[in-house]
């Protein structure tokens, strides 16, 4: 007897770019870091603080 294939859910998405897209640069698309209140980019320098997100 063949086990049925698990489906993956169409509304729930992957956690990725298109999801979180607050998470990476604006200037170079990498992944940001977080640091206390801040997002900081490691390669080009950018960073957002906490007043920003709002």
């Amino acid at each position: 007897m063949q086990q049925p294939q698990p489906q993956s859910d169409p509304g729930v998405a992957a956690p990725d770019r298109e999801s979180e897209p607050m998470l990476y640069c604006p200037v170079c698309s990498c992944r940001l870091s977080e640091r206390k209140c801040k997002l900081f980019c490691e390669r080009c320098g950018y960073y957002m603080s906490c007043a920003d997100y709002y």
